[in-house]
């Protein structure tokens, strides 16, 4: 059974204008962060067939889940630690 889970987290400032720049059309902020966590992972769930059609793996993607919530937790906290910081340099 595949298990998902959806991840969410404040972005603001600087991050939150490069991922805007990073969209592709038709696509929402948060879509774009799960698709360049994924390319960033280098495990993109994405697969070209022949015909050039995109398939999506659902096998990759219950380990690319798994491999991008692993590398993300870290991230986010550091994240965390560096908003509280600024928070407190505004203050």
């Amino acid at each position: 059974m595949n298990q998902s889970q959806v991840i969410s987290f404040r972005a603001s400032g600087q991050f939150l204008s490069w991922i805007e720049t990073q969209r592709l059309e038709g696509e929402s902020p948060s879509q774009a962060a799960q698709r360049i966590l994924r390319e960033i992972s280098g495990t993109s769930t994405v697969m070209s067939t022949s015909n050039n059609t995109d398939i999506a793996s659902t096998e990759m993607s219950t380990s690319v889940d798994k491999i991008v919530s692993d590398r993300v937790d870290p991230i986010l906290e550091r994240l965390g630690g560096i908003e509280e910081r600024l928070g407190k340099l505004r203050a």
